[in-house]
């Protein structure tokens, strides 16, 4: 849909990451051109009160076939709540990943001349921690892993 010589590919390159309650996360969102021709893009966030992007230089366009890295900013619930309720606590390994927590910071690139074309990634942000019987977070195992992901190609 859109313009046919407008594409673009997004990837965070670590996909998925682990954190404390509280934590602000930053991550390195790619943004590549896959178009014909220079192409501005912007960035637009779903959750704009925990998500922040700063673009490396802002308005300049991305040539064809190059990237560039956004820096990509999500502050962690303080207190995550009930983790057994609604879909940012349920993850792809079903009700157990309820237990440890388990929200998302997405984003998507747009093309500025054509707003239909467009991408988007899915940072994981996984909360790791016992839980009382309420489904809260009670304490946070050490060291929190990191799983290793990368951006496509």
């Amino acid at each position: 849909m859109g313009d046919p010589g407008v594409a673009v590919q997004v990837g965070f390159e670590r996909a998925r990451v682990a954190a404390r309650p509280g934590e602000v996360v930053e991550a390195r969102l790619l943004v590549r051109n896959r178009g014909r021709w220079a192409e501005r893009f912007r960035i637009r966030v779903f959750d704009t009160e925990r998500v922040a992007v700063t673009e490396p230089e802002p308005g300049a366009p991305i040539g064809p076939g190059a990237a560039v890295v956004w820096t990509v900013r999500y502050r962690v619930p303080r207190d995550p709540g009930p983790l057994a309720a609604g879909p940012a606590a349920v993850g792809p390994g079903g009700p157990g990943d309820a237990a440890s927590g388990l929200y998302y910071a997405a984003a998507r690139a747009e093309a500025v001349r054509d707003a239909r074309v467009g991408a988007a990634a899915v940072l994981d942000v996984r909360i790791r921690g016992e839980t009382d019987g309420a489904g809260r977070i009670r304490a946070i195992r050490a060291p929190i892993p990191r799983w290793p992901a990368t951006c496509p190609e």
